[in-house]
């Protein structure tokens, strides 16, 4: 199963004015760290759309390594063991209204009739269902600047790398109570058109490169109380392995956006940790 974790809705509040790059060159005089890239990607926009300067393919180039958030994420392979638990039974989490509503729309988009669905998904973990109406909502035709990131890399040899592994990004669900995940899949299945407006909305404000609005997208709200485990926890977790990174090679690193922003983001995290962060504009 190929995998898009959290898609396109991790985008962190921030209360401060917020530098308006998407992509920044970092150095550290000190460590003597030069010219290695962090640029914030939206995982998926639509392919008529989609927002990729030529500068990024000039500075990926100049880079020893690409570094993603997981590596190779193009042919990531998920362990079915960790979508479902046997001990959980979805069906029993909802009242007769929701269940009609998850298997309507399973119907509609999925093509399964109701009892075929629960006996699919009868174990499942609900981000995984969550994982499934995300993505039924995403464009027909889209792209990804990862997987295009990934292309240009393996064209000009260069090294692989990852700030985490696709099991560390799904066991971030596994620390979300159940009842809490089901607040997602039903936010997502009761809220459709509006998140779809949503999305378009990020693309453009994604496009206009205004990292302010990204930044202000979603609030700690939308996390359902687990920003820090979506966001704030990751970032300071990146930060010494990035060091790491950079003390070796020139690396671009390439995550969601929505890592860059805030006092917890990558730019005030590196910031804190004597770097500098020139911004360029694509």
């Amino acid at each position: 199963m190929k995998w898009i974790v959290i898609l396109t809705f991790l985008f962190s509040l921030t209360s401060n004015a917020q530098e308006q790059s998407l992509c920044y060159e970092l150095s550290h005089d000190q460590l003597g760290i030069k010219s290695s890239y962090l640029f914030g990607t939206m995982h998926v926009m639509e392919t008529n759309r989609f927002f990729f300067p030529k500068k990024l393919s000039r500075f990926l180039k100049k880079s020893d390594a690409l570094c993603l958030e997981i590596k190779h994420i193009t042919d990531v392979q998920i362990n079915p063991d960790m979508l479902f638990d046997s001990t959980l039974n979805l069906k029993s989490h909802c009242d007769s209204t929701e269940w009609a509503k998850i298997t309507s729309w399973a119907e509609d988009k999925l093509y399964m009739k109701p009892q075929q669905f629960e006996e699919n998904f009868r174990y499942a973990k609900p981000f995984m269902l969550f994982q499934f109406i995300l993505a039924m909502n995403l464009p027909v035709n889209k792209k990804s600047h990862e997987q295009e990131l990934e292309k240009i890399a393996a064209l000009n040899k260069m090294e692989f790398l990852g700030l985490e592994s696709a099991e560390e990004q799904l066991n971030i669900f596994n620390q979300i109570p159940f009842n809490d995940q089901m607040d997602m899949v039903f936010n997502e299945l009761y809220e459709d058109e509006k998140n779809k407006q949503d999305f378009n909305d990020m693309q453009q404000a994604y496009i206009k490169q205004d990292l302010n609005i990204l930044c202000d997208f979603s609030s700690e709200k939308n996390f359902i109380g687990y920003k820090a485990l979506f966001l704030d926890n990751r970032n300071k977790n990146w930060i010494p392995k990035m060091k790491e990174m950079m003390l070796k090679e020139k690396v671009f690193f390439a995550v969601g956006a929505g890592h860059l922003c805030g006092e917890n983001g990558l730019i005030a995290l590196l910031k804190r940790e004597g770097f500098k962060l020139k911004p360029i504009e694509l």
